[in-house]
């Protein structure tokens, strides 16, 4: 176990937990909270031992209720840049940028940054008391453009534009209906359908997770991929089809095991 202020970081074998430690104000993100995981989703990346994150927050009532509103800048007030410091934004792209997947365990108060956060993971598990929404436009706010985009590519155009504009919390059954996460789940059972789901995905060829992935993510920036973006989905594709873990794949079906994969 890693510990920071902010974050909990957690590395058993192939998988590392993170943790937002911020329990007594439901998780609220601050700057500094902001750098931290921007700075440990970049350290993660060159982890060569890692195969995929859990990110969630502590305690039993929130993920995270969003930005910390006594660390917001007042009017006026000039945004004081420092190496400690980061927003929303940067750590929605760290997230997005590690190589493997990242899977969000929701709860509760999922709202504001958090929501963004949460958005950023390729995979969201949610218990049934889950509450997620952006209330940018209950308080006079608007996210950026990056944010923006990311909502469309998950969402939909009318989904998403439904959500900034009511600035309403979604709660249970309609947050899965709209597609804010994948699956909903008896909160009692949440922890251990993430890990269970998690453990299978590890279980996966590394070059296959790395590669899916990428391509996912491209496409999800740009449904008309360019011809050099084309040409390295087709060099990956070639890469796992020579690699030694889709060999391995194929002996261990013929010997009816589990195959054993290192990422080569």
């Amino acid at each position: 176990m890693k510990g920071k202020k902010n974050l909990i970081v957690i590395k058993k074998g192939a998988l590392c937990t993170v943790i937002i430690n911020n329990p007594k104000k439901r998780n609220a993100l601050t700057p500094e909270c902001f750098f931290d995981i921007i700075q440990t989703f970049d350290d993660l990346s060159h982890d060569q031992n890692i195969r995929a994150v859990i990110l969630r927050g502590s305690g039993e009532e929130a993920f995270s209720a969003g930005s910390d509103i006594l660390s917001m800048p007042k009017r006026g007030t000039p945004v004081e840049s420092t190496k400690k410091q980061g927003d929303y934004s940067q750590a929605l792209d760290a997230i997005q940028r590690f190589p493997f997947p990242v899977i969000g365990m929701l709860y509760g108060y999922t709202l504001g940054a958090g929501c963004i956060l949460a958005m950023g993971c390729d995979i969201r598990l949610a218990s049934t008391n889950i509450k997620m929404g952006i209330p940018t436009s209950r308080m006079g706010l608007l996210t950026d453009y990056r944010v923006s985009k990311r909502f469309l590519a998950v969402l939909g155009y009318s989904t998403a534009l439904e959500i900034f504009l009511t600035g309403k919390h979604y709660e249970g059954q309609d947050c899965l209906s709209m597609g804010l996460v994948n699956h909903l789940v008896d909160h009692n059972k949440l922890e251990q359908y993430t890990y269970k789901l998690t453990e299978e995905i590890i279980q996966c060829a590394p070059l296959s997770l790395r590669g899916s992935k990428y391509i996912f993510s491209r496409i999800a920036e740009n449904p008309t991929p360019s011809s050099d973006e084309l040409k390295a989905f087709n060099m990956l594709s070639i890469q796992a089809t020579e690699s030694d873990d889709h060999e391995e794949a194929k002996a261990a079906f013929k010997e009816k095991r589990k195959p054993h994969f290192t990422g080569h």
